[in-house]
């Protein structure tokens, strides 16, 4: 594809990128869910559903002239590329190398035209030492040739793993390190903030702040008009101290001047993939301020109502420790106060994703996950159809409809002691819970 595209001009790559991502956006129904349900959480209680979709559609083409035209930067030389980049802010940088001399870091987001990203070190202050943080690519051919290329444009590569020790000493002698922060930090991760909901964010900018005392700068990447970038460089504001907490504040208002260059095509909000109730973390946020958008899980009951008076105390229970949490009960023959819930009960008229539909409409954010108190014959596939991304169900067989199945215990679905035990398996820890 770089031997095709390194005879087109960057104009022509650009409107061929802008087309293909036009069509992305029609044939993949699932990534378009995915940018639609990213951006409802970022800019839902600004933006109306109209508003949503065009910057959906529009994600997508901006997306596909950002990815297309980063393959063909990576022929170019730096010169090259400075003639389809305008910085602004870049003496900012200088200013505070020269000044300092503790080194800078580069705070970024996956924005834009990413080979730009790669190489701003040597845009912004050539004959800096320079360096980035990145993961291993899985094939061996495709990293070396990676590696090769940054080595070539005078930058270094820290791997994700090993790169803390070898950025503190770069930092020290007055270096610059890259750091995309915006990605999900998985268990190792802090729970911060993040356009007001509490999710995974990397603490690093944080802790190599604190052990060199570099500078912190953002980045934000727009295009302009075809094969043109525009980048903005901001500091990290004098009178605010830097913690994983403001940092992540500086990538929303980076990502918030151009959202259409974002990348939003992965699920950037996330429970747990297996234990999703888990709140133990090495890290949390110092602040509660700006959990403004708490996480949206739909309780379903069963039908049965020895099945729901069985699992009544166990929803209590889960309401009652998951306070960054909106629960929504559905069908539920439980007569608890549920606090921090909404009861919603479905009559014979109205089926169960219709239900779950004008549930998930009635927040500017959108339901995360459904979780079953019922029966595994029960579960139908009403949480695909909005899409909810996450399913929590317990079942004896495998059941497609489920993303965490638990399997079910000897003990009847009748009897509490069930339902204590699925909310010890989707990671719920229980203080000696009623029989």
């Amino acid at each position: 594809m770089e031997t095709v595209l390194r005879f087109l001009p960057a104009t022509w790559v650009d409107a061929l990128g802008w087309n293909l991502g036009a069509c992305a956006y029609h044939l993949l129904p699932a990534r378009r869910d995915t940018v639609r349900r990213n951006c409802r959480i970022a800019w839902g209680d600004s933006l109306s559903a109209e508003e949503l979709e065009t910057l959906t559609r529009d994600t997508f083409r901006h997306c596909g002239a950002n990815l297309l035209s980063s393959t063909r930067c990576m022929l170019m030389s730096d010169e090259q590329i400075k003639t389809h980049v305008t910085i602004e802010g870049e003496e900012i940088v200088r200013e505070t190398l020269q000044r300092t001399n503790r080194g800078a870091i580069f705070a970024l987001v996956h924005m834009g035209n990413w080979e730009i990203l790669a190489r701003i070190g040597t845009l912004v202050a050539p004959g800096a030492p320079t360096a980035a943080f990145y993961r291993p690519l899985n094939n061996p051919w495709m990293n070396r040739m990676t590696m090769r290329r940054r080595a070539r444009s005078g930058t270094q590569l820290f791997s994700n793993k090993e790169g803390f020790t070898q950025s503190c000493p770069l930092l020290r002698e007055g270096g610059l390190l890259g750091i995309l922060a915006d990605q999900h930090a998985g268990h190792s991760g802090s729970m911060t903030p993040f356009f007001g909901r509490p999710t995974s964010c990397s603490p690093l900018v944080e802790l190599l702040h604190r052990r060199t005392g570099a500078a912190v700068f953002y980045f934000s990447v727009k295009r302009t008009r075809r094969a043109h970038w525009q980048i903005q460089i901001t500091p990290h504001p004098p009178a605010v101290a830097i913690s994983t907490d403001t940092v992540m504040q500086g990538l929303e208002r980076a990502l918030s001047s151009s959202p259409c260059d974002g990348f939003w095509f992965h699920n950037r909000w996330k429970l747990a993939p297996k234990l999703p109730f888990r709140t133990h973390r090495s890290r949390r946020s110092t602040t509660t301020a700006n959990l403004t958008k708490p996480w949206r899980i739909a309780l379903i009951g069963s039908s049965d109502p020895a099945i729901n008076a069985a699992a009544a105390s166990a929803i209590e229970f889960l309401i009652r420790q998951q306070a960054d949490t909106a629960f929504e009960l559905i069908n539920t023959a439980s007569t608890s106060p549920f606090p921090h819930a909404s009861r919603h009960v479905a009559d014979s008229g109205e089926n169960l994703a219709s239900l779950l539909r004008k549930i998930d409409a009635s927040r500017p954010y959108p339901l995360d996950m459904v979780v079953y108190f019922c029966d595994s014959r029960e579960i139908n596939d009403a949480h695909r159809k909005i899409p909810i991304p996450q399913a929590v169900g317990m079942s004896s067989d495998k059941n497609h409809l489920l993303d965490i199945r638990i399997a079910a215990p000897p003990t009847p679905l009748t009897s509490p002691q069930t339902w204590w035990h699925f909310l010890s398996k989707l990671g719920i820890t229980l203080n000696d819970p009623p029989p």
